[in-house]
């Protein structure tokens, strides 16, 4: 069957893949075809054009579809099925799923249904939101195990982690390995906002930097990288719990840092750059509606200026969707001189 299609580096496969699911645009009747690198995915709109990437029309083999299969294992009335969601975050063997006001009456309905269709996953939880100062997500188990802690894989790593615990993103696997792959040999980075350590731990499995300052609040999520660290038998990563804009005082000048703290890294902007080495580079996240995010830019490039530096925009990518009408954007911003 003909149709059009995203043409994406394989590279950059399972994140385009997510976010065409978010937005409705997978044609998933299709298999997905794979040629000369690239990942070729079916969609159903020309809007897919919107992302950015080639579209073009190729014939593609009808599969049936067995990602909506846990809609029929669900036992609650038909007229919810069709407001049941087609994606949901999995780590390790915890899938985490968000629901529509009018469905929380059947969460644990909705829970046993995806462990009838994917008994791999041990614990089904809800996830309702973040809460407190750390931005843990508010997690409750709804099917299967009570404990949240698991184990994922990710280009070689093993994570072991508590998404009620601790802030960790799932989605983030191919931009933790974009940015390692960029990190040259004896670079000083600083991860003002770790976490469990996976930027930290895949920068220093696959590249060679002097030293990786892995600093977070979180008590938690420190002793989580400790593990991870020891885990992965990685050396060089030097976890540290505090708050990043104290820490940073006493933490040498930077080649790289990275700022995974998507609601709030602009409050830190003005700190992080003064710990940068001029043609160092500043992995920013943030959260925003498109048309908001080329104004959040250039008032980060305005704040610079008048710190008496300059700063230029590298990259900048939507990584996914982060609600109806916002998404979390990779920003890569470079100190390229004095003013």
């Amino acid at each position: 069957m003909r149709s059009l299609c995203v043409k994406v580096p394989r590279g950059k496969g399972e994140t385009v893949r997510k976010i065409l699911l978010e937005r409705g645009l997978l044609d998933r009747s299709l298999k997905v075809k794979r040629e000369n690198g690239s990942i070729l995915f079916p969609v159903n709109s020309e809007e897919a054009r919107a992302l950015g990437h080639e579209v073009l029309e190729e014939e593609f083999e009808a599969r049936p579809l067995v990602e909506t299969d846990y809609k029929r294992a669900v036992a609650i009335p038909a007229e919810l099925k069709s407001v049941l969601p087609t994606s949901f975050d999995v780590i390790g063997d915890v899938a985490i799923i968000k629901l529509p006001d009018e469905l929380l009456p059947f969460s644990k309905e909705i829970g046993e249904g995806l462990r009838k269709v994917f008994p791999r996953l041990r614990s089904i939880a809800l996830d309702r939101g973040v809460k407190g100062e750390l931005r843990v997500r508010d997690l409750e188990v709804i099917a299967g195990d009570e404990s949240t802690e698991t184990t994922c894989t990710e280009y070689g790593l093993k994570l072991l982690v508590d998404p009620a615990k601790t802030y960790f993103n799932p989605r983030l696997a191919n931009e933790r390995r974009r940015v390692a792959s960029l990190v040259k040999q004896g670079e000083k980075v600083v991860d003002m906002f770790a976490g469990v350590g996976p930027f930290s731990i895949m920068i220093a499995k696959h590249a060679w930097p002097e030293i990786v300052y892995a600093i977070d609040l979180n008590k938690d999520a420190v002793e989580y990288m400790r593990k991870n660290i020891a885990l992965n038998k990685v050396q060089r990563v030097v976890p540290i719990e505090g708050d990043a804009r104290t820490v940073l005082l006493d933490l040498p000048c930077a080649d790289r840092i990275i700022m995974n703290l998507p609601h709030s890294a602009r409050d830190f902007f003005q700190d992080a750059l003064t710990r940068l080495n001029i043609g160092g580079t500043i992995h920013f996240y943030h959260i925003s509606a498109k048309e908001d995010v080329q104004r959040m830019l250039d008032k980060l490039i305005r704040d610079a200026k008048g710190m008496g530096v300059r700063v230029e925009m590298a990259r900048k990518e939507e990584l996914k969707t982060y609600s109806p009408s916002t998404s979390i954007y990779s920003i890569d911003l470079v100190l390229a001189d004095w003013c």
